[in-house]
């Protein structure tokens, strides 16, 4: 069944002569995507805005996403420092989950220190 559907046996009825095609031109219809009209594609761009802020520009775009960037390795890089202070910490002293744990909090409390200092000097211009 599904096969008669897609198939066409009659290679002729899918066709339309191009003649008998008119487009229809009023007022009051509803462009289409298929409509040539100049004058509503000059009336369309005429009102369209999408904002009135400029770009910015190519060297601001790479200072951002350099901040960006190094704001998250900040973040993982003080994690991983005091995390690896701790287990320092815990070798020495014998306290063994402790400096771990307590170098990752304090690792964490660095590293959200550093993120905000960081990317508030994302939007400074």
């Amino acid at each position: 069944m599904i096969k008669n559907l897609l198939d066409n046996d009659d290679p002729d009825a899918g066709k339309v002569e191009e003649s008998k095609v008119e487009p229809r031109k009023s007022s009051s219809q509803v462009l289409s995507l298929f409509d040539e009209s100049d004058e509503a594609d000059e009336d369309r761009d005429k009102n369209f805005v999408i904002s009135e802020a400029e770009p910015e520009t190519m060297a601001e775009t790479v200072r951002r996403s350099g901040l960006a960037y190094s704001a998250g390795i900040a973040f993982a890089a003080a994690v991983v420092f005091m995390l690896i202070l701790g287990w320092g910490a815990d070798l020495l002293l014998g306290t063994s989950p402790w400096g771990v744990v307590g170098g990752i909090i304090i690792g964490s409390a660095i590293g959200f220190i550093q993120l905000f200092r960081i990317s508030s000097q994302i939007f400074k211009k």
